[in-house]
């Protein structure tokens, strides 16, 4: 059986998408794939960004895809995780969306939240453990600003002796090595 891609969706969403681009990206933005949740509400994806549905009706919030940390999907809850990138020490935000099926839309999100990453580069600080420098843009405009975060590996907290110098002094390191 053929699977036609969609071409049209709903009038309110193409709205809300182009409402959120124009005031945080300013300009529009096509929907390359986007899936109803159980709750009726969409979320979408374009070149430049995933649109999160919000509590307002009808709204959605656009998110750049360089941060996007990371998403995963449980299938057994049927819930799709996006996980949006935060300053250092403050938890990940993160967005429940439940939907039967995630199909075309959760291959978008992966193909560009991947796409986004340029480095990536682990930096030992005590031991094996130690801290992941990220550098990501958004894979729309290869010209944009790259946006730096690092994680600190499990079993590491922001308030051992060290650990975040440590962790500036990678990320400064790993950012002259690429000079970008």
């Amino acid at each position: 059986m053929l699977k036609l891609r969609r071409t049209s969706w709903p009038r309110e969403l193409t709205e809300a998408v182009q409402v959120a681009s124009r005031h945080s990206a300013g300009g529009k933005e096509d929907i390359l794939a986007a899936v109803q949740l159980t709750d009726g509400k969409w979320v979408a994806g374009g070149r430049a960004a995933v649109y999160l549905p919000t509590d307002t009706e009808g709204a959605v919030r656009r998110v750049g895809w360089e941060k996007i940390e990371r998403a995963g999907w449980d299938s057994e809850a049927s819930v799709l995780h996006v996980y949006e990138t935060t300053a250092f020490g403050t938890p990940l935000r993160a967005t429940e969306l439940k939907v039967d099926d995630p199909g075309r839309f959760g291959q978008l999100l992966r193909e560009r939240i991947d796409a986004s990453v340029l480095i990536q580069r682990h930096v030992p600080l005590a031991g094996k453990k130690g801290v992941r420098i990220v550098g990501r843009r958004n894979p729309a405009d290869p010209n944009d600003t790259v946006f730096w975060n690092f994680v600190l590996d499990k079993g590491l907290e922001p308030d051992q002796p060290g650990v975040v110098d440590g962790a500036e002094a990678a990320l400064v390191a790993v950012r002259d090595e690429f000079g970008i």
